[in-house]
């Protein structure tokens, strides 16, 4: 089945600046000291967390304009990541697990790559595994969340509900106290979540993320009921996405 690329709203930034940030700091308080090491001086000292949006901030720029796709992360109707395939011939330009699959390949023989090269790739992980655990970032065939709902008093588009209106209203957390709260898992709690690959982390995401889909209809009012459910959704993904990104880091840079 086709995707209807027409539908999907690029220009939203999954999580916002504050999930981001959360999912990154999670992730470097879970690298082991080499890969943190390691990662520092590739990112001039800087912490993972100063670039967690720095995909967001580039993406208009003429020389990541290519990147533009690679926000959101494609399924087919039964939840299986697309990974390129089944788009129409020519449109198709990647999605964040695409990306992830060769980013990893690629920083796996950082060694002999530039000091550049490397700092991009890095900056861009970071990035990608959180917006492909972004619930509105999941994309499905024949399904939009671009059209408008009220959440908060105002009237948004439901993408834009999984961004920055929504996770900044969830718990009034700084990035920090998000791993203070959601980083504290033990180790065997954490290998749970971290088991398998990028793929079998993205079926996973389509098959609890397309709940979003019954939570709300166009022109819907988002009330408690709906902020219950999705707070504990984001919750989840934004632990996950911060386990899983240290898990991908320190595979690389062991």
């Amino acid at each position: 089945m086709l995707i209807l690329l027409a539908c999907v709203a690029l220009d939203l930034f999954g999580w916002g600046r504050l999930g981001h940030d959360a999912i990154a700091y999670i992730a470097e308080c879970n690298l082991t000291p080499k890969a943190k090491k390691i990662i520092s001086e590739y990112l001039d000292g800087k912490s993972i967390v100063y670039y967690s949006s720095w995909m967001d901030d580039v993406r208009r720029t003429p020389e990541y304009k290519f990147s533009t796709s690679w926000h959101v992360a494609y399924v087919d109707g039964q939840g299986e990541p697309c990974l390129g395939k089944n788009f129409p011939e020519g449109k198709y330009k990647g999605d964040a697990l695409l990306e992830i699959l060769r980013l990893t390949d690629k920083l796996g023989n950082y060694r002999e790559l530039s000091d550049s090269t490397v700092a991009v790739g890095i900056k861009m992980l970071v990035h990608l595994v959180g917006d492909m655990h972004c619930p509105g970032h999941v994309y499905y065939p024949g399904q939009s969340n671009s059209f408008k709902v009220r959440f908060g008093g105002r009237e948004v588009s439901y993408h834009s509900v999984w961004d920055d209106g929504f996770i900044g209203s969830i718990h009034k957390w700084s990035y920090m106290e998000y791993n203070h709260q959601l980083g504290n898992l033990d180790r065997k709690e954490a290998a749970a979540i971290v088991a398998g690959t990028p793929v079998d982390w993205e079926r996973e995401n389509a098959r609890n993320c397309k709940v979003i889909y019954d939570w709300a209809a166009p022109g819907a009012v988002l009330g408690d009921d709906f902020k219950l459910a999705a707070w504990s959704l984001a919750d989840s993904q934004i632990q996950k996405a911060g386990y899983r990104l240290a898990s991908v880091l320190n595979a690389i840079f062991k």
